[in-house]
């Protein structure tokens, strides 16, 4: 631990579990891979009974449609069913993670306190709630913004002629960005949901403040974040962290995509702040 300014003390660095990540993301990529497969075996399928190329059917984009919609149909239920089981397993164990480390971090700075981290009550159960929705959620829309843009070059490989040729290397390509995807969702839906609960918990025990620490561990650091780190901010007015979709944004540690920056509480024992 070290001081900061008069009466405080910085606690703790908090860091998630990057294993909890990591086997959050390994149902979905598993069953990305199924859908994957299932999908260019049965656009084979449907092309050969065509004979595109040779005598083509020319109801084949229809055929393509009526296929591409069943298969929705059969493998939305399946993702939205990853999407409840496997969210509420991540949110399950970021909490007990949550409850490990804050401790860890609180005893680092008040070695002589036992402090209780494991306390939950209306407020948690709201972050959590919106933790589990976010994360389900963009889970649940994989298989429909996949199916569609096959569809989309489907209807564009029928038109120039090379059918199959084109799909198999487009269908390999967007999988494979799928499963990038699925496991930088998993990371940062984790992380969020870790300084979520984390906030929340610091908050009801009366910690205000925390310092910006920079992860270092990124390809492309953000510099405003490099900047930011070691400074510190309130969690009830959040520093501005940067742009997303043309906003101003401000926020926490791991709010932004592919943020990996973590905080450190400071605990201040100045009752007139």
């Amino acid at each position: 631990m070290r001081p900061t300014k008069k009466n405080s003390i910085v606690a703790g660095a908090l860091r998630p579990n990057v294993g909890i990540s990591t086997d959050y993301a390994k149902p979905i990529v598993n069953e990305l891979e199924l859908m994957f497969r299932d999908v260019r075996r049965e656009l084979k399928k449907t092309f050969k009974e065509a004979n595109y190329g040779q005598a083509m059917d020319s109801s084949l984009a229809s055929q393509s449609r009526i296929l591409l919609n069943w298969l929705l149909k059969k493998w939305q239920p399946r993702f939205d069913e990853i999407a409840k089981s496997a969210t509420n397993r991540m949110i399950e164990r970021t909490l007990k993670n949550s409850t490990v480390t804050l401790r860890n971090s609180l005893n680092e700075a008040l070695p002589d306190l036992s402090i209780d981290t494991s306390f939950s009550n209306e407020q948690l159960q709201e972050v959590i709630k919106a933790s589990t929705l976010e994360a389900a959620n963009l889970i649940k829309i994989i298989p429909y913004k996949f199916l569609n843009e096959v569809q989309g070059q489907v209807m564009r490989s029928i038109t120039t002629g090379k059918g199959m040729e084109d799909l198999v290397p487009f269908l390999t390509k967007k999988y494979k960005g799928n499963v990038r995807h699925a496991r930088l969702v998993a990371l940062d839906q984790t992380r969020k949901a870790y300084q979520s609960i984390n906030t929340t918990r610091l908050k009801t025990l009366g910690v205000k403040k925390f310092i910006w620490i920079h992860s270092g561990g990124g390809k492309e650091p953000r510099e405003l974040h490099i900047r930011m780190s070691g400074n510190e901010y309130s969690f009830d007015d959040p520093p501005f962290i940067g742009v997303m979709y043309g906003e101003d944004v401000h926020g926490l540690p791991g709010d932004l995509p592919n943020c990996r920056c973590i905080c450190k509480p400071v605990i201040n024992f100045d009752l007139e702040e």
